[in-house]
């Protein structure tokens, strides 16, 4: 049985591209480049924005940099409401905690949004723990799921479980030796569900809740 369970944010509890999507256009339209080709969700969900401003659209640092501060002007303010939750995630959230289970947030978001984020759509009573990235850095998602499993403290791992969207919640799982359940109603691919396998897929969050609860079969 799972007892501490771990969420990714975005793609997983909310459906945030709107706001996300549109604050990138926003920087690089401030900044004088073109949005072509660069503002597909399924490659900036996922990632710290540095890292695709860095790494992705392959801008030096000190460019990066100034596209973030100005990514922030929009998403600090107006973006990270552009958003909404899954159907039947805050029901889920509540029925977990009803029944003793652990709830964390383990986001490469800047931890500041996801507290506001989580206050707006009233998660927060049912969470243990939020744990993100800081503001402007770029923690990959094995360090963040670290910190919140440093906070756990005294666990075994077998009653510990990541979830998320994206490979990259996989892979952090996978960094820190715990199993990760693969959501189908966020921003990945099955092309990538099928190079980074999860331990449990879930295609919606009737099955998301039966897999918490131990009512499904690992893959």
């Amino acid at each position: 049985m799972f007892k501490h369970i771990l969420f990714d944010l975005d793609g997983t509890l909310t459906e945030s591209h709107e706001g996300i999507v549109k604050s990138i256009a926003y920087a690089l339209k401030k900044e004088g480049e073109s949005t072509d080709g660069r503002l597909n969700k399924e490659i900036v969900i996922g990632p710290p924005l540095m890292v695709t401003f860095t790494k992705t659209y392959g801008f030096p640092e000190k460019k990066a940099r100034r596209l973030y501060d100005y990514f922030q002007e929009r998403y600090g303010t107006i973006g990270l409401f552009e958003n909404k939750p899954y159907p039947g995630i805050g029901e889920l959230l509540q029925f977990l905690r009803q029944r003793g289970r652990n709830l964390y947030i383990a986001t490469s978001k800047p931890q500041v949004h996801a507290l506001s984020i989580c206050d707006r759509f009233g998660f927060l009573p049912y969470l243990t723990e939020i744990c993100g990235a800081e503001t402007g850095g770029s923690e990959d998602k094995a360090r963040i799921i670290g910190n919140v499993l440093n906070k756990i403290g005294d666990y075994k791992k077998d009653e510990v479980v990541m979830t998320g969207d994206r490979k990259f919640d996989v892979l952090g799982a996978r960094k820190n030796g715990i199993a990760v359940i693969n959501v189908g109603f966020g921003y990945g691919s099955e092309a990538e569900r099928r190079e980074h396998a999860p331990d449990y897929y879930a295609p919606t969050v009737d099955a998301l809740q039966h897999i918490l609860l131990g009512e499904e079969e690992e893959n």
